[in-house]
């Protein structure tokens, strides 16, 4: 009896029936900064709401970078370079984070390879804050 006929059809069968076994599914690439500004509060309720998840990004620049808006150029140049600096971001915890892409629209720099090149990072440090989120300047 030849097993590798039997075989086969049911192996072709079982990918169909579960694909998922078969091929991962890859995560998006999130590289906005949007800062990370949270008010907690607790909702009268006492439901719940999904934490709001961050990164602090240490870096620094290593060289001069160059805006996405020329009119942001000269505040641009004024951020430190050479210096430690920090920035804290949102994190999506369902993507794979770009860091130096998220430092880098964080400090309205254009996201090329030039730019790249002038960001080190030294450190991400991840933090989960409050259950209870509501957006800077929300109320509710």
């Amino acid at each position: 009896m030849n097993i590798t006929k039997h075989i086969a059809p049911f192996a072709i069968a079982m990918a169909a029936v579960f694909p998922a076994v078969s091929r991962a599914d890859v995560p998006l690439v999130d590289g906005i900064g949007r800062p990370a500004r949270v008010l907690c509060k607790t909702l009268p309720n006492g439901m719940q709401v999904l934490a709001v998840h961050m990164d602090k990004i240490v870096f620094q620049i290593t060289g001069p970078l160059t805006a996405f808006a020329a009119a942001d150029q000269m505040a641009l140049n004024a951020v430190p370079q050479l210096t430690t600096l920090d920035i804290k971001v949102l994190d999506d915890p369902r993507t794979v984070a770009d860091v130096k892409g998220k430092v880098l629209t964080f400090l309205g720099a254009a996201d090329n390879a030039v730019n790249r090149t002038f960001i080190k990072i030294e450190n991400v440090v991840y933090a989960v804050v409050c259950p209870n989120p509501e957006p800077a300047g929300g109320g509710g």
